[in-house]
Protein backbone atom coordinates (compact mmCIF):
# COMPACT_ATOMS: atom_id res chain seq x y z
CA UNK A 1 0.00 0.00 0.00
CA UNK A 2 3.19 2.58 0.89
CA UNK A 3 4.13 1.92 -2.68
CA UNK A 4 0.79 2.65 -3.97
CA UNK A 5 0.58 5.83 -2.14
CA UNK A 6 3.75 6.52 -3.10
CA UNK A 7 3.12 6.15 -6.97
CA UNK A 8 5.56 3.75 -6.94
CA UNK A 9 3.33 0.70 -8.25
CA UNK A 10 -0.38 0.87 -9.65
CA UNK A 11 -2.67 -1.46 -7.68
CA UNK A 12 -2.93 -4.83 -9.37
CA UNK A 13 -6.41 -6.27 -9.54
CA UNK A 14 -5.71 -8.76 -6.91
CA UNK A 15 -4.94 -5.24 -4.50
CA UNK A 16 -8.26 -3.81 -5.37
CA UNK A 17 -9.81 -7.21 -5.11
CA UNK A 18 -8.67 -7.18 -1.73
CA UNK A 19 -9.45 -3.58 -1.04
CA UNK A 20 -13.13 -3.94 -1.88
CA UNK A 21 -13.28 -7.31 0.40
CA UNK A 22 -11.99 -5.55 3.42
CA UNK A 23 -13.89 -2.42 2.89
CA UNK A 24 -17.09 -4.34 2.20
CA UNK A 25 -17.71 -1.99 -0.99
CA UNK A 26 -17.58 -2.17 -4.60
CA UNK A 27 -14.66 -1.20 -6.58
CA UNK A 28 -15.89 1.47 -8.40
CA UNK A 29 -16.23 2.89 -4.69
CA UNK A 30 -12.64 3.17 -4.82
CA UNK A 31 -12.06 5.25 -7.95
CA UNK A 32 -15.24 7.58 -7.43
CA UNK A 33 -14.86 11.12 -7.09
CA UNK A 34 -17.88 11.51 -5.13
CA UNK A 35 -18.21 9.23 -2.26
CA UNK A 36 -21.05 10.18 -1.25
CA UNK A 37 -23.28 9.88 -4.64
CA UNK A 38 -21.43 6.41 -4.82
CA UNK A 39 -23.66 3.28 -4.19
CA UNK A 40 -22.37 1.33 -1.28
CA UNK A 41 -24.52 -1.81 -1.30
CA UNK A 42 -22.23 -4.76 -0.12
CA UNK A 43 -24.95 -6.95 -1.89
CA UNK A 44 -23.85 -5.66 -5.24
CA UNK A 45 -19.71 -5.78 -4.53
CA UNK A 46 -17.96 -6.17 -7.62
CA UNK A 47 -15.53 -8.88 -7.78
CA UNK A 48 -12.42 -9.21 -10.30
CA UNK A 49 -11.48 -12.69 -9.89
CA UNK A 50 -14.15 -15.03 -10.70
CA UNK A 51 -13.45 -18.37 -10.04
CA UNK A 52 -14.04 -21.13 -12.44
CA UNK A 53 -14.25 -24.44 -10.13
CA UNK A 54 -13.47 -28.06 -12.25
CA UNK A 55 -15.84 -29.98 -10.05
CA UNK A 56 -19.74 -28.59 -9.48
CA UNK A 57 -19.12 -27.90 -5.59
CA UNK A 58 -17.92 -24.61 -3.99
CA UNK A 59 -13.52 -24.74 -3.53
CA UNK A 60 -12.62 -24.80 -0.41
CA UNK A 61 -11.89 -21.15 1.76
CA UNK A 62 -8.26 -22.34 2.32
CA UNK A 63 -7.31 -23.19 -0.97
CA UNK A 64 -9.10 -19.99 -1.99
CA UNK A 65 -7.07 -18.29 0.34
CA UNK A 66 -3.77 -19.87 -0.36
CA UNK A 67 -4.48 -19.07 -4.43
CA UNK A 68 -5.42 -15.55 -3.68
CA UNK A 69 -1.58 -15.40 -1.63
CA UNK A 70 0.03 -16.91 -5.05
CA UNK A 71 -1.90 -14.20 -7.31
CA UNK A 72 -0.81 -11.51 -5.22
CA UNK A 73 2.26 -12.63 -5.19
CA UNK A 74 2.55 -13.24 -8.90
CA UNK A 75 0.92 -9.51 -9.51
CA UNK A 76 4.36 -8.13 -7.81
CA UNK A 77 6.19 -9.94 -9.69
CA UNK A 78 4.65 -8.50 -12.58
CA UNK A 79 5.09 -4.65 -11.38
CA UNK A 80 8.53 -5.13 -9.63
CA UNK A 81 9.57 -6.44 -13.73
CA UNK A 82 7.06 -4.57 -15.43
CA UNK A 83 6.14 -7.26 -17.21
CA UNK A 84 2.94 -7.28 -19.80
CA UNK A 85 -0.31 -8.50 -17.39
CA UNK A 86 -2.35 -8.66 -20.60
CA UNK A 87 -2.93 -12.52 -22.01
CA UNK A 88 -2.74 -12.58 -25.76
CA UNK A 89 -5.09 -15.01 -26.98
CA UNK A 90 -8.63 -13.49 -26.08
CA UNK A 91 -11.01 -14.54 -23.44
CA UNK A 92 -14.60 -13.37 -25.11
CA UNK A 93 -15.16 -15.69 -28.03
CA UNK A 94 -18.05 -16.49 -29.71
CA UNK A 95 -19.41 -20.11 -30.82
CA UNK A 96 -22.83 -21.77 -30.48
CA UNK A 97 -24.11 -23.46 -27.31
CA UNK A 98 -24.19 -27.32 -28.71
CA UNK A 99 -21.29 -29.91 -28.72
CA UNK A 100 -20.67 -28.70 -32.13
CA UNK A 101 -19.87 -25.46 -31.14
CA UNK A 102 -17.32 -26.42 -28.52
CA UNK A 103 -15.05 -28.20 -31.56
CA UNK A 104 -15.49 -25.04 -33.31
CA UNK A 105 -14.41 -22.33 -30.32
CA UNK A 106 -11.40 -25.32 -29.56
CA UNK A 107 -10.74 -24.48 -33.35
CA UNK A 108 -10.40 -20.78 -32.76
CA UNK A 109 -8.27 -20.93 -29.59
CA UNK A 110 -5.91 -23.17 -31.17
CA UNK A 111 -5.61 -21.01 -34.32
CA UNK A 112 -4.89 -17.76 -31.83
CA UNK A 113 -2.14 -20.18 -30.90
CA UNK A 114 -1.17 -20.75 -34.24
CA UNK A 115 -1.28 -24.61 -34.05
CA UNK A 116 -2.71 -25.55 -36.33
CA UNK A 117 -4.04 -29.48 -35.47
CA UNK A 118 -0.42 -30.07 -34.50
CA UNK A 119 0.07 -32.00 -31.90
CA UNK A 120 1.87 -29.61 -28.75
CA UNK A 121 4.82 -31.24 -26.88
CA UNK A 122 4.49 -28.51 -24.18
CA UNK A 123 1.10 -27.02 -23.07
CA UNK A 124 2.50 -25.17 -20.07
CA UNK A 125 4.91 -23.24 -21.81
CA UNK A 126 2.41 -22.35 -25.46
CA UNK A 127 -0.30 -20.98 -22.47
CA UNK A 128 2.77 -18.96 -20.74
CA UNK A 129 4.08 -17.92 -24.07
CA UNK A 130 0.55 -16.12 -24.47
CA UNK A 131 0.74 -14.25 -21.31
CA UNK A 132 -1.49 -16.73 -18.93
CA UNK A 133 -0.40 -17.74 -15.74
CA UNK A 134 -0.23 -21.04 -14.64
CA UNK A 135 0.95 -22.72 -11.00
CA UNK A 136 1.18 -26.15 -10.12
CA UNK A 137 1.27 -26.82 -6.10
CA UNK A 138 0.51 -29.84 -4.23
CA UNK A 139 -3.61 -28.70 -2.68
CA UNK A 140 -4.42 -29.04 0.94
CA UNK A 141 -6.18 -31.70 2.20
CA UNK A 142 -9.45 -30.37 1.97
CA UNK A 143 -9.21 -29.87 -1.52
CA UNK A 144 -7.27 -33.15 -2.63
CA UNK A 145 -9.63 -34.32 -4.54
CA UNK A 146 -9.75 -31.17 -6.71
CA UNK A 147 -8.01 -31.17 -10.11
CA UNK A 148 -7.77 -27.68 -10.74
CA UNK A 149 -9.12 -23.90 -10.34
CA UNK A 150 -8.74 -20.75 -12.39
CA UNK A 151 -9.44 -17.00 -12.31
CA UNK A 152 -10.58 -14.34 -14.76
CA UNK A 153 -8.93 -11.34 -14.76
CA UNK A 154 -11.32 -8.52 -16.52
CA UNK A 155 -8.81 -5.79 -15.95
CA UNK A 156 -6.32 -7.55 -17.96
CA UNK A 157 -8.49 -10.07 -20.41
CA UNK A 158 -5.93 -12.17 -18.45
CA UNK A 159 -6.41 -15.77 -16.05
CA UNK A 160 -5.12 -17.66 -13.39
CA UNK A 161 -4.61 -21.30 -13.97
CA UNK A 162 -3.95 -23.49 -10.59
CA UNK A 163 -3.25 -27.07 -10.85
CA UNK A 164 -2.73 -30.00 -8.41
CA UNK A 165 0.27 -31.20 -8.59
CA UNK A 166 -0.88 -34.56 -6.49
CA UNK A 167 -2.19 -35.16 -9.88
CA UNK A 168 -0.57 -37.12 -13.01
CA UNK A 169 0.45 -34.95 -16.07
CA UNK A 170 -2.27 -36.05 -18.10
CA UNK A 171 -4.77 -34.78 -15.50
CA UNK A 172 -2.94 -31.75 -15.28
CA UNK A 173 -3.08 -31.13 -19.41
CA UNK A 174 -6.32 -31.83 -19.31
CA UNK A 175 -7.81 -29.70 -16.26
CA UNK A 176 -5.52 -27.29 -17.90
CA UNK A 177 -7.93 -27.33 -21.07
CA UNK A 178 -10.91 -27.69 -19.05
CA UNK A 179 -10.73 -24.60 -17.15
CA UNK A 180 -9.92 -22.59 -20.34
CA UNK A 181 -13.01 -24.05 -21.81
CA UNK A 182 -14.88 -22.85 -18.56
CA UNK A 183 -13.76 -19.39 -18.72
CA UNK A 184 -14.67 -18.53 -21.83
CA UNK A 185 -18.03 -20.55 -21.75
CA UNK A 186 -18.49 -18.29 -18.37
CA UNK A 187 -17.82 -14.90 -20.53
CA UNK A 188 -20.21 -15.90 -23.67
CA UNK A 189 -22.99 -17.25 -21.08
CA UNK A 190 -22.97 -13.63 -19.26
CA UNK A 191 -22.77 -11.85 -22.48
CA UNK A 192 -25.58 -13.77 -24.03
CA UNK A 193 -27.31 -14.21 -20.54
CA UNK A 194 -28.03 -18.01 -21.31
CA UNK A 195 -27.58 -21.07 -18.84
CA UNK A 196 -28.20 -24.00 -21.04
CA UNK A 197 -25.89 -25.12 -23.84
CA UNK A 198 -27.97 -28.27 -26.06
CA UNK A 199 -26.44 -31.30 -27.30
CA UNK A 200 -26.23 -31.45 -31.24
CA UNK A 201 -28.28 -33.97 -32.70
CA UNK A 202 -28.23 -35.63 -36.22
CA UNK A 203 -31.23 -33.67 -37.85
CA UNK A 204 -30.68 -30.64 -35.71
CA UNK A 205 -33.74 -30.41 -33.64
CA UNK A 206 -34.54 -32.17 -30.51
CA UNK A 207 -31.95 -30.42 -28.78
CA UNK A 208 -31.42 -31.43 -24.77
CA UNK A 209 -30.16 -29.15 -22.74
CA UNK A 210 -26.37 -30.01 -21.14
CA UNK A 211 -24.36 -28.28 -18.45
CA UNK A 212 -21.63 -26.15 -18.83
CA UNK A 213 -19.15 -28.39 -17.11
CA UNK A 214 -19.95 -31.17 -19.70
CA UNK A 215 -19.82 -28.36 -22.83
CA UNK A 216 -15.99 -27.93 -21.01
CA UNK A 217 -14.82 -30.98 -20.92
CA UNK A 218 -16.06 -31.46 -24.71
CA UNK A 219 -13.70 -28.49 -25.36
CA UNK A 220 -10.75 -29.68 -23.68
CA UNK A 221 -11.01 -32.96 -25.62
CA UNK A 222 -11.15 -31.26 -28.61
CA UNK A 223 -8.61 -28.65 -28.17
CA UNK A 224 -6.34 -31.75 -26.71
CA UNK A 225 -7.29 -34.14 -29.52
CA UNK A 226 -8.15 -32.48 -32.70
CA UNK A 227 -10.41 -34.24 -35.13
CA UNK A 228 -8.05 -34.13 -38.35
CA UNK A 229 -5.01 -34.80 -35.87
CA UNK A 230 -6.29 -38.07 -34.99
CA UNK A 231 -7.74 -39.07 -37.68
CA UNK A 232 -4.26 -38.42 -39.59
CA UNK A 233 -2.34 -40.23 -36.80
CA UNK A 234 -4.51 -43.28 -37.11
CA UNK A 235 -4.24 -43.25 -40.83
CA UNK A 236 -1.10 -42.98 -41.36
CA UNK A 237 -0.50 -46.60 -39.41
CA UNK A 238 -3.26 -47.63 -41.24
CA UNK A 239 -4.79 -49.57 -38.28
CA UNK A 240 -8.37 -50.70 -38.94
CA UNK A 241 -11.26 -50.04 -35.98
CA UNK A 242 -10.62 -53.47 -35.35
CA UNK A 243 -7.35 -53.87 -34.93
CA UNK A 244 -6.34 -51.91 -31.66
CA UNK A 245 -4.54 -53.85 -29.31
CA UNK A 246 -4.01 -52.65 -25.81
CA UNK A 247 -0.32 -51.75 -26.25
CA UNK A 248 -1.20 -49.71 -29.51
CA UNK A 249 -3.89 -47.79 -27.80
CA UNK A 250 -1.23 -47.17 -24.88
CA UNK A 251 1.69 -46.03 -27.31
CA UNK A 252 -0.72 -43.71 -29.64
CA UNK A 253 -2.44 -41.81 -26.54
CA UNK A 254 1.47 -40.80 -25.42
CA UNK A 255 1.11 -38.35 -28.59
CA UNK A 256 -1.43 -36.18 -27.28
CA UNK A 257 -0.74 -36.32 -23.63
CA UNK A 258 -3.84 -37.46 -22.47
CA UNK A 259 -5.44 -40.43 -20.38
CA UNK A 260 -6.38 -43.23 -22.06
CA UNK A 261 -9.83 -43.61 -21.14
CA UNK A 262 -10.19 -39.91 -23.06
CA UNK A 263 -8.01 -41.74 -25.90
CA UNK A 264 -10.40 -44.21 -26.25
CA UNK A 265 -13.70 -42.01 -25.63
CA UNK A 266 -12.17 -39.73 -28.79
CA UNK A 267 -11.67 -42.94 -30.82
CA UNK A 268 -14.96 -44.35 -29.99
CA UNK A 269 -16.25 -40.68 -31.01
CA UNK A 270 -15.10 -40.60 -34.56
CA UNK A 271 -15.53 -44.36 -35.16
CA UNK A 272 -12.07 -45.00 -35.46
CA UNK A 273 -12.81 -48.04 -33.12
CA UNK A 274 -15.49 -50.89 -32.57
CA UNK A 275 -17.83 -50.75 -30.29
CA UNK A 276 -17.21 -54.06 -29.31
CA UNK A 277 -13.33 -53.35 -28.46
CA UNK A 278 -14.19 -49.69 -26.90
CA UNK A 279 -16.26 -51.88 -24.37
CA UNK A 280 -13.51 -53.85 -23.96
CA UNK A 281 -10.60 -51.64 -23.31
CA UNK A 282 -13.17 -49.39 -21.02
CA UNK A 283 -13.61 -52.86 -18.81
CA UNK A 284 -9.67 -52.65 -18.50
CA UNK A 285 -9.15 -49.14 -17.83
CA UNK A 286 -11.25 -50.00 -14.61
CA UNK A 287 -9.90 -52.81 -13.67
CA UNK A 288 -6.34 -51.05 -14.16
CA UNK A 289 -7.64 -47.72 -12.50
CA UNK A 290 -8.65 -50.04 -9.12
CA UNK A 291 -5.82 -52.06 -8.95
CA UNK A 292 -3.68 -48.87 -8.83
CA UNK A 293 -5.27 -46.03 -7.26
CA UNK A 294 -6.42 -44.22 -10.49
CA UNK A 295 -2.70 -44.36 -11.49
CA UNK A 296 -2.44 -43.60 -15.95
CA UNK A 297 -1.78 -46.94 -17.54
CA UNK A 298 1.63 -47.44 -19.23
CA UNK A 299 2.85 -44.23 -16.40
CA UNK A 300 3.15 -40.90 -17.49
CA UNK A 301 5.47 -39.96 -20.88
CA UNK A 302 4.24 -36.37 -21.21
CA UNK A 303 7.19 -33.72 -20.01
CA UNK A 304 5.36 -30.15 -18.79
CA UNK A 305 7.16 -27.51 -17.44
CA UNK A 306 5.27 -26.37 -14.20
CA UNK A 307 5.66 -22.52 -13.47
CA UNK A 308 7.96 -21.49 -15.79
CA UNK A 309 6.97 -18.54 -16.13
CA UNK A 310 6.63 -17.41 -11.87
CA UNK A 311 10.10 -18.35 -11.78
CA UNK A 312 11.43 -16.77 -14.26
CA UNK A 313 10.12 -13.40 -13.11
CA UNK A 314 11.32 -14.19 -9.62
CA UNK A 315 14.93 -14.50 -10.87
CA UNK A 316 14.29 -11.06 -12.80
CA UNK A 317 13.29 -9.88 -9.70
CA UNK A 318 16.32 -10.69 -7.76
CA UNK A 319 18.46 -8.68 -10.03
CA UNK A 320 16.31 -5.62 -8.81
CA UNK A 321 17.92 -3.75 -6.21
CA UNK A 322 15.14 -2.32 -4.39
CA UNK A 323 12.54 -4.70 -4.65
CA UNK A 324 14.87 -7.03 -2.32
CA UNK A 325 12.49 -6.96 0.38
CA UNK A 326 9.76 -7.69 -1.41
CA UNK A 327 11.35 -10.82 -3.19
CA UNK A 328 12.13 -11.83 0.04
CA UNK A 329 8.41 -12.11 1.03
CA UNK A 330 7.36 -13.42 -2.59
CA UNK A 331 9.91 -16.43 -1.49
CA UNK A 332 8.77 -17.29 1.51
CA UNK A 333 4.94 -17.96 -0.22
CA UNK A 334 6.45 -20.01 -2.47
CA UNK A 335 8.56 -22.08 0.21
CA UNK A 336 5.30 -22.44 2.48
CA UNK A 337 3.26 -23.14 -0.49
CA UNK A 338 5.51 -26.01 -1.88
CA UNK A 339 5.11 -24.29 -5.68
CA UNK A 340 6.94 -26.63 -7.66
CA UNK A 341 10.39 -25.13 -9.22
CA UNK A 342 11.86 -26.99 -12.01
Amino acid sequence: MGRIERGLNLPSAVVIYKLTQALNVRADLLFAPDLARARTDAADTDRLFVAMDSQPAIPPKNLLSVCNEIMTAFHALEDICRAQKHARLPLILPFEPDYNGMEQLAYQVRKYFDTGDAVIFDYFELFENYGFRIIVFPFQRTAADMDSISFYEPAFHNAFFFLNSRKNSEKQLFSLALELGKILIANQMRIKKTALFHESSDTGSDKRPINSHRAARRFAATFLMPKDAVQTTVGQLGIAPDQWSWELLLRIKHRFGVSTESFLYRLDELKLITGQLTKQFQEQIKIHYSENNYSEPDSSRRCLTPNGRFFDLLLAARGIPSACQEVDEIEKVVLEKKVINI
